[in-house]
């Protein structure tokens, strides 16, 4: 069943590309069968699977260039939570879905928002870690969510005499 599955998600996503227009593509995938059968590599010998790899032989030979690329499981499982999300919820035929949009960013979420971020005081990026250390102190608008990452974050850090060390 599982690989059924397998088949219909590459055949689909191929499919999808094709209507697209476009002819050049490098597949990423987690399906070690679908790959060898698709390199040619194994062979087909479960009956329920031999439409499916038939149908994907067509769908292949209309690309100009396809390559598909083996991924190990542990770096796929961002598809495999979208996988598992999608199965997992009953919709209404009725129901029309909206796409949702992925973004992908090079750098760290918090990189993009140093421009945007006020500082409410002239007061140094240890001064919280510092006063929890020297003073058992919090800061007065910290939040119980606020007070335990503060907590967390202090304990890689000593203070020596007046100095603050990690």
């Amino acid at each position: 069943m599982n690989n059924i599955v397998e088949y219909e998600a590459c055949i689909l996503g191929l499919e999808t590309t094709l209507e697209m227009g476009i002819r050049q593509i490098e597949v990423f995938g987690d399906s070690n069968l679908v790959l060898r059968h698709i390199q040619g590599d194994w062979r087909t010998r479960d009956v329920k699977l031999r439409s499916y790899h038939a149908y994907l032989e067509l769908l292949v030979g209309r690309f100009d260039d396809l390559r598909y690329t083996h991924l190990p499981r542990v770096q796929n499982q961002f598809v495999d939570v979208l996988a598992t999300l999608a199965s997992s919820v009953d919709i209404p035929t009725v129901v029309v879905i909206r796409p949702l949009l992925i973004e992908s960013r090079f750098a760290p979420v918090y990189y993009c928002l140093i421009g945007e971020t006020k500082v409410q005081d002239d007061l140094p990026w240890y001064h919280d870690i510092y006063q929890l250390l020297r003073s058992n102190t919090y800061p007065e608008v910290a939040t119980a969510k606020d007070r335990r990452a503060l907590r967390q974050l202090a304990t890689r850090f000593v203070i020596c005499g007046d100095t603050l060390y990690r």
